[in-house]
């Protein structure tokens, strides 16, 4: 007897759609299919008309295998990439209104990137949780005051609605899936094949490691941000910073927040950090050094600041980001592994394959 896939898979395609939003999930369903040997998943994308559509950039044109009404009605997993028009997209009702009837019949809908502004307009994650672009977050929260946007998750599971913070965070998301679907050791297997975590560490933070507040164009406080930006590693008490400005301690703590709506004090740690992820990823100064040039004090305080904004360790930080030419691929049971075709005759693999056909 035909064994039937288990679950369908279908992507949304729409001019201006980011290709690797769309490519990168997608390409994680496909291996999950290949490395099963199993039809586990049937994988379509979709647009209103059907049409052949460009990316963003215009310099790939996709086309997709179905259009609104061809969509099959067996779909269980409807997905909305982002990309420079999923603005202007959330914002068409024609095409609002049929993604809305079409995610009402799914069991599972999620979103890649900004994609969240397209699923957030839907009302499918009205009183839920969502995740997008770190950069779109605000934007995302001020638009749909009824949705509880995460700033900093990789990616967010609200019941059925799923969604993932920036570009390759897609790829994460589709990750968490198959490992729902069918277990931890296929999606294993995808994400070695892929040479990506499993499960990354910490949040978005770590990748968009940057100074939220505007620089000021009140010339005093402007050239105050530029001093503790350049000066990371001196006395930034309030005091002292404010007798460089010219101002009183209460005045500037007011002024200062007024012109960049970040405080002071979370102006200079945020500054300090930056500074120390810097020298991690670029140099290779001891910890100890790195806490000092940075303004952090000591090794153990620079420890506790990675560890409660970031979610690791300062070594961890550097693992990661470091700046090189070649990133060596190593045997880490924790991370990614260097490709090597004989995990497709790893005993466990083989097994794991004819467990599925028994099914």
């Amino acid at each position: 007897m035909k064994q039937h896939p288990k679950h369908s898979v279908a992507m949304l395609l729409y001019p201006g759609v980011s290709a690797s939003d769309v490519a990168g999930p997608m390409e994680c369903f496909g291996l999950a299919n290949y490395i099963s040997g199993n039809g586990i998943y049937t994988l379509g994308t979709f647009s209103s008309d059907g049409a052949p559509v460009a990316a963003a950039g215009s310099w790939l044109t996709l086309q997709p295998t179905h259009s609104f009404d061809s969509l099959p009605e067996d779909v269980d997993t409807l997905l909305i990439p982002g990309g420079p028009a999923a603005f202007t997209l959330s914002k068409d009702s024609e095409i609002t209104a049929w993604l809305r009837s079409r995610t009402e019949k799914v069991t599972r809908v999620g979103s890649i990137c900004n994609g969240a502004f397209v699923l957030a307009a839907l009302g499918a994650a009205d009183q839920g949780k969502l995740a997008t672009h770190w950069l779109f977050a605000d934007q995302l929260a001020r638009l749909h005051p009824d949705v509880d946007v995460d700033h900093d998750a990789i990616y967010v599971r609200s019941g059925k609605v799923w969604s993932s913070g920036g570009m390759s965070s897609g790829m994460d998301l589709a990750l968490a899936l198959i490992e729902e679907d069918c277990g931890r050791t296929l999606a294993m297997e995808v994400a070695r094949h892929m040479v990506l975590y499993l499960r990354r560490s910490g949040g978005q933070s770590q990748f968009s490691m940057h100074l939220k507040a505007q620089f000021s164009d009140l010339p005093a406080i402007g050239r105050l941000q530029q001093w503790i930006i350049d000066n990371p590693q001196s006395d930034l008490r309030v005091e002292t910073l404010a007798a460089r400005a010219a101002m009183s301690s209460r005045s500037l703590l007011r002024v200062f927040k007024e012109q960049t709506g970040l405080t002071l004090g979370k102006f200079v740690a945020e500054t300090r950090l930056r500074h120390a992820c810097s020298l991690l990823e670029d140099t290779d100064r001891e910890q100890k050094e790195v806490a000092s040039l940075s303004g952090l004090g000591s090794e153990t305080n620079l420890r506790k600041v990675f560890m409660t904004r970031l979610g690791i360790t300062p070594s961890q930080y550097r693992q990661r980001f470091r700046a090189t030419d070649t990133a060596p691929a190593g045997p880490e049971t924790s991370g990614p592994i260097g490709y090597d075709e004989s995990w497709l005759y790893r005993t466990e693999v083989k097994d794991f394959q004819r467990s599925l056909k028994r099914r």
